[in-house]
């Protein structure tokens, strides 16, 4: 891609609630978790089976205003529900706190942080330029050594067309327009359900969709950029933007709202989109 642009962090102010890697939890192995032939165990899953949010999972975080995105994340059902076995992160055009939309954000911070290893998660995506669903994690020390410092790993992004997705890396010396990036097209619309994994080590990041390789960055690569960032746990963050520097740096749009063209406001305007997810699973080998 012409360039990945990171959600930079004015407006990490997490307070407690974000907890520096040392401290983090660590998520204990189910005894249930699937051993597989290749070694990998699975050590926690959000398979979104009940009727909320599971808060020993998750925070609905509401405070994240960045790279000029154009929604208010909320805590209302209107903008993130779990029903029928799926999570549902909902944008609606609908006025909040001076944005025109509202939209729903979940991170796992202080919760399910992770060192290493195979994460996953089955979602189906809303098709609209300037829509910026994403599925992504941020190194668990953000709150003391800051972004890019703390590693940015993206696993899923899109803004808004079906026929791709894009993936990134960002750290200190390859962050905001970073040169570890790529554009996969899945074999079918974004608007189905696909499978998006990564699987880290601490000597590359692979990205994988619907069980196929798509990308392999090592660390001597990275290492060419900045500070390799990725041996420490990270957090997951599945959210869904409406416009931003990212979506208008590919559709062009500065009107009627910046990265949203007239004809996602009036998607929007029809009825809401939503980015569902069906669950979301960490392994690890053993």
């Amino acid at each position: 891609m012409a360039s990945t642009w990171s959600r930079t962090v004015g407006a990490w102010a997490l307070g407690a609630g974000l907890m520096a890697c040392a401290g983090a939890p660590v998520a204990p192995q189910r005894e249930e978790a699937a051993r597989a032939g290749d070694g990998w165990v699975q050590v926690w899953s959000d398979e979104f089976n009940g009727t909320s949010v599971d808060a020993s999972n998750w925070i609905i975080n509401t405070n994240v205003h960045v790279n000029d995105e154009q929604q208010q994340y909320t805590t209302s059902p209107d903008n993130v529900s779990v029903s029928d076995g799926t999570l549902k992160l909902t944008a609606r055009l609908q006025s909040n706190n001076g944005y025109p939309f509202t939209s729903g954000r979940l991170e796992s911070v202080g919760k399910r942080e992770f060192r290493h290893g195979r994460v996953e998660a089955r979602i189906k995506l809303p098709v609209g330029p300037g829509l910026w669903p994403a599925f992504w994690m941020l190194g668990a020390d953000i709150a003391k050594t800051g972004w890019p410092a703390c590693g940015e790993l993206d696993i899923m992004e899109n803004v808004g067309y079906g026929d791709w997705i894009s993936v990134a890396l960002h750290g200190q010396g390859y962050s905001g327009n970073t040169p570890i990036n790529g554009r996969f097209h899945p074999s079918t619309p974004v608007s189905d359900w696909h499978e998006y994994r990564v699987e880290s080590s601490p000597t590359d990041i692979q990205w994988f969709i619907d069980g196929a390789l798509v990308k392999t960055t090592t660390r001597a690569e990275v290492e060419q950029h900045g500070a390799w960032a990725f041996d420490k746990p990270l957090f997951i963050i599945l959210n869904f933007a409406v416009g931003g520097t990212y979506p208008s740096g590919v559709n062009g749009a500065k009107e009627p709202y910046f990265g949203v063209p007239q004809a996602t406001a009036d998607l929007l305007r029809q009825g809401p989109q939503t980015m569902e997810v069906d669950w979301v699973r960490v392994s690890q080998r053993r």
